[in-house]
């Protein structure tokens, strides 16, 4: 039995003889294809609903009131993104081998310190809403009681999160059981919409649909983990925080670079609709959130494909060869850059036409923020690969200098260009912070990853 460098901890590597290695090769594409079929489902569900009930909410609340509720809800998902600690990550770098070893008692440790860093990212959005809602609502000029619901609704949206359980299911190959809840949120959001529009539509009536639509699946989630997994999650087992950094070497390391990174990222996506709404005004981000809407159609779908390969290259290079997990992920790489150009050519033939027979003309002035955006989704989606093989490999820091880099871009070209530009210029910035992101993640596989095993190229 051989040693490999996973990052912080050293892990075991088994000897594999070339019918094994076969073996795995083909149970890589397997496993990838079932699991990216379960995530693939709920994805393309969650794609195909949101257009229905995107459609609906705009021709029923009309580009102001549209506006009003984007602007809030993009508040709400910043201050998520910015407080949530990327748990499934952890749990997956972490938690892989601790499934195949039947580490139980092991693994119950590792969702005990993602449940602490779930708490603790939830005290910081509350203190953190409660400064943003009153500036949020003073510049719109909206009353103190719905300062108050602003930040209800946002601390709320935060406790729905279902990172953690999301990662025990995913580790334990439960993507079926991880799948259901994708696939309810956009059922409940269609569902809550019909009743809205039959009865009195408005921008807090499709929030708190929104709400439900992310709590319920919450709670369903759970309810799935405990019954499926029979964790011995006792507080007498829950380890020090001497005894988390003893069991897992350089865990606190990776899950500040991993949230940190994460947030760049996410939150620079969302923070630029609350921007422009402070700019420009609440119809603008509505524009611009439409726009990206349609962008994230694609993006989902990425997101699936993503999620299978971090989960199948973290158990190949856990367990297997190293060497096949790398040829592995540049296959991926090869078929995602093709899918890539596909989202393009479709965002630039059928943007405009879809986008006046879906929403209504009204709209029609975000259709340069869905072409950008659609084009920086595609950017995105070539280089989807990348960011979990540099996770894997233990280089949590170096995905969150290139997330970092990429917030740089935003902030520095929303500076430059919206003065101008308004809402088109904040697109024209996700595009070009896609952009370096991206060569950024690709300098840094060819470093970190391919460095390892010259014969393995991009």
């Amino acid at each position: 039995m051989a040693l490999i460098n996973g990052g912080s901890a050293l892990v075991p590597q088994l000897d594999w003889g070339s019918g094994a290695m076969a073996e795995q090769k083909q149970g890589s594409g397997r496993r990838i294809l079932q699991s990216g079929a379960w995530l693939f489902l709920p994805k393309t569900t969650s794609a195909v609903l949101s257009l229905i009930y995107l459609a609906v909410s705009t021709q029923s609340l009309g580009a102001a009131e549209f506006g009003k509720f984007m602007l809030i809800f993009s508040f709400a998902q910043t201050i998520s993104s910015f407080t949530s600690f990327q748990t499934w990550q952890i749990l997956i770098r972490y938690g892989t081998t601790l499934v195949h070893t039947n580490s139980d008692e092991k693994l119950a440790e590792l969702t005990w310190f993602c449940l602490i860093l779930d708490i603790v990212g939830a005290l910081l959005a509350f203190v953190v809403a409660v400064v943003g809602a009153w500036a949020l609502t003073n510049n719109q000029g909206w009353d103190d009681s719905e300062a108050i619901a602003v930040i209800g609704f946002t601390a709320l949206l935060v406790l729905s999160a279902r990172s953690t359980p999301t990662g025990l299911l995913r580790i334990n190959d439960r993507f079926g059981d991880a799948a259901i809840p994708d696939m309810l949120v956009p059922i409940i959001r269609l569902v809550g919409t019909g009743i809205l529009v039959v009865t009195v539509p408005s921008a807090w009536g499709f929030l708190a649909v929104w709400l439900v639509s992310e709590m319920v699946p919450t709670i369903f989630i759970w309810v799935n983990v405990f019954r499926r997994l029979k964790l011995p999650l006792r507080l007498s087992k829950m380890p020090t925080w001497l005894g988390f950094q003893q069991s897992f070497p350089g865990i606190a390391k990776f899950a500040l670079w991993s949230n940190v990174g994460s947030s760049f990222k996410l939150t620079s996506q969302q923070m630029v609709a609350v921007v422009v709404g402070f700019s420009v005004g609440a119809t603008a981000a509505g524009f611009f959130r439409l726009g990206y809407q349609l962008g994230q159609v694609f993006a989902r779908v990425g997101d699936a494909i993503s999620m299978a390969i971090f989960t199948e290259y973290a158990r190949v290079a856990h367990t297997g060869d190293p060497k096949d997990a790398r040829n592995l992920l540049n296959r991926m790489i090869k078929v995602s850059g093709v899918a890539a150009l596909l989202v393009l050519a479709i965002v630039g033939f059928a943007g405009k036409p879809a986008l006046i027979w879906i929403f209504g003309a009204e709209f029609v002035a975000a259709y340069p923020l869905v072409m950008i955006l659609g084009t920086a989704t595609a950017v995105q989606f070539a280089t989807l690969g990348l960011e979990p093989a540099l996770l894997t490999a233990g280089k949590a820091g170096r995905v969150m200098l290139c997330s970092l880099a990429g917030a740089i871009v935003v902030v520095l070209m929303m500076i430059w260009l919206m003065p101008t530009y308004g809402e088109v210029g904040a697109a024209f910035a996700m595009l070009g912070a896609a952009a370096v992101n991206a060569a950024l993640l690709v300098i840094s596989y060819r470093q970190k990853v391919l460095r390892q095993a010259p014969e393995a190229v991009l």
